[in-house]
């Protein structure tokens, strides 16, 4: 069935907009509240969840990816609160279609925390449990840790070949399948919008397609 150009209303977009989310990205990271994801794939990280929300994660491509994190777990001293910051970890791993989440040690004061930057014993865990394979290091420098890119940091990283580095083609396809397509000069669509909405309804699969085609019918 081919795609008619017709004009979408509001809640036909945002059915797109959802749909070349999933297409685009199939790894969520559950980010727990003490810890601070800095970078992904050696780009600034997005995080999906305000500063305030309960519940924040970060989306990425299937496949081998990386992400810079640092530990901060808050401590309850008398009327005080310590927070314990460890060193920065860089990490890969490689997962597809799949939720993951952090299995972090539990420590009873901020003293035995501290003990994170000696041991980083923690984990990725996918929706059953089970702890998929992660390769770590830690992304250090020396001096004041003030105004740190991390994203810089994690490419001159990823050049060491180090053991927690990826390739820049890695690096270069999480980029660009973030990056929204780009219309040339001569395009036959009259806006970049319009370009997208062809784009992601080719990439879509036969169900998707058909889910959206009715969406349009019931939005007229």
């Amino acid at each position: 069935m081919a795609l008619k150009r017709v004009l979408l209303k509001p809640i036909t977009l945002c059915v797109l907009l959802g749909l070349s989310s999933s297409a685009l990205a199939n790894v969520v990271i559950n980010i727990p509240s003490e810890v601070d994801v800095l970078a992904a794939n050696g780009q600034e990280a997005e995080i999906e969840g305000g500063f305030f929300s309960s519940t924040k994660s970060i989306t990425l491509p299937d496949g081998e990816n990386q992400i810079v994190f640092r530990y901060s777990p808050v401590f309850k001293q008398g009327n005080d609160q310590t927070t314990v910051t460890t060193d920065a970890i860089i990490t890969k791993f490689t997962a597809s279609d799949t939720e993951l989440n952090f299995d972090l040690p539990k420590y009873r004061n901020a003293d035995l925390a501290r003990d994170f930057d000696r041991n980083p014993d923690w984990k990725l865990v996918d929706e059953d449990g089970n702890a998929i394979e992660v390769k770590q290091d830690k992304l250090l420098k020396p001096g004041v840790q003030l105004g740190r890119n991390y994203d810089q940091e994690s490419v001159a990283y990823n050049k060491t070949g180090a053991v927690a580095a990826i390739a820049p083609a890695t690096a270069a396809v999480a980029t660009t399948a973030a990056a929204p397509p780009q219309m040339p000069a001569n395009s036959q669509y009259k806006t970049t919008e319009e370009q997208m909405l062809h784009y992601w309804y080719e990439k879509a699969d036969s169900e998707t397609k058909q889910r959206f085609l009715q969406a349009i019918i019931q939005a007229k």
